[in-house]
């Protein structure tokens, strides 16, 4: 743009030209990125200028990482970002120039000039405050062993936490501290290491315990990650610990008769049950599982005639009768009643054909087979 000089006359001397002045521009720093911002942040700055004279202006960015930006001998002395367009965008260090010291603010300068030369004053500066980004925690449970969605007592129950640091990283976070809360009966428990792989080394890192509960109740796990500067993360897992509950017979054959009626015996034929639902002591077996068992059977009969029924000193899963061995028209009574490994009475009257000896009837533990010999 070119400038048109000025006539200036006067009587005595006469005319002559002088040069318009040129005016300084203005400038204001303008951010455009997220507000806070945290070490490992992007941040991105507009360089607002206005000439009067509407002549280009040139902008001059410096950053600089600081302790407090209010006083710049915590700053280092070189700039860690420079730019000469009329924006700028930068990566927020995570340290200071001696790759120890977490940067908690920028000193960001502006400085212009326009085409002739006019420099914007004052200098704009702008303090930024960075922020510690706490760490980022993400927790888990599982165990095999469950009572339909609650956990077995006696059993392991394996906790996870994951946990990342955008700023710090996560080979910075403290050692986990993990609490453990206890019901108001302050049954003994055990926590342990478990050995985990991380899912995502270079973001996050993944810890594990494995808990076991000696008594019932409801349980809280507890877990706090503090970064380098102090900010602390916690969260909490709470579940609850059931009791071992009574085995449950599930499937058996042939099926019993109703109640007051017999089932045909005609040829020899083995009652057998096939399968026991229960927490820990299922039938039939998981082999090689270190905390599982299986249920006992206890295998009574009723000979004709008889008033009470004669242990048949037999455990396993199934009793085979043949009908020879009585006359026809007999009736014969056999009874199969189960256990785990919690000692529990199947107190129920003896003329009962099933019982149970928990609230839910449909868990019984007690079978029995009424036939008459053909």
């Amino acid at each position: 743009m070119s400038r048109l000089a000025l006539l200036s006359c006067v009587l005595v001397t006469g005319c002559f030209y002088i040069d318009p002045i040129n005016q300084r521009p203005s400038i204001d720093i303008r951010q455009t990125s997220a507000d806070e911002v945290f070490r490992t942040s992007t941040v991105r700055l507009e360089g607002v200028a206005n000439d009067p004279e509407g002549q280009l202006v040139f902008r001059q960015w410096r950053v600089y990482s600081c302790i407090d930006a209010e006083d710049f001998s915590t700053c280092d002395s070189d700039p860690f970002h420079t730019e000469i367009l009329d924006d700028t965008e930068f990566v927020v260090p995570e340290t200071l120039a001696d790759l120890v010291t977490p940067v908690e603010s920028l000193l960001v300068i502006l400085e212009a000039k326009d085409d002739y030369g006019a420099i914007a004053r004052p200098r704009q500066e702008l303090i930024i405050p960075v922020s510690n980004h706490p760490a980022v925690l993400e927790l888990s449970m599982s165990s095999r062993y469950m009572h339909r969605t609650d956990y077995v007592v006696n059993t392991p129950i394996d906790l996870f936490a994951v946990v990342a640091d955008p700023d710090d990283g996560p080979a910075n976070i403290l050692p986990l501290v993990w609490t453990v809360f206890s019901p108001m009966t302050q049954p003994a428990y055990n926590i342990a290491e478990l050995d985990v792989a991380d899912p995502t080394p270079t973001t996050s890192l993944q810890f594990g315990k494995r808990f076991i509960a000696d008594g019932p109740g409801d349980w809280e796990v507890q877990v706090t990650a503090i970064d380098p500067l102090g900010a602390e993360t916690t969260k909490s897992l709470k579940f609850k610990v059931e009791p071992d509950s009574a085995p449950c017979l599930a499937q058996w054959a042939p099926i019993a008769a109703p109640t007051g009626s017999a089932w045909p015996l005609s040829e020899p034929t083995l009652f057998q049950i096939g399968v026991v639902t229960d927490d820990l002591d299922p039938y039939p077996t998981v082999p090689g599982d270190a905390i599982l068992g299986t249920s006992t059977f206890a295998w009574s009969i009723k000979q004709p005639g008889a008033g009470t029924r004669t242990p048949l000193g037999f455990t396993g899963s199934g009793v085979a009768l043949d009908p020879g061995n009585y006359a026809p028209g007999d009736i014969v009574e056999l009874r199969v009643e189960i256990q785990d490994r919690v000692p529990r009475a199947i107190n129920c009257a003896d003329a009962q054909a099933t019982c149970s000896v928990i609230s839910d009837d449909t868990c019984i533990q007690r079978l029995t087979w009424r036939m008459e010999v053909h």
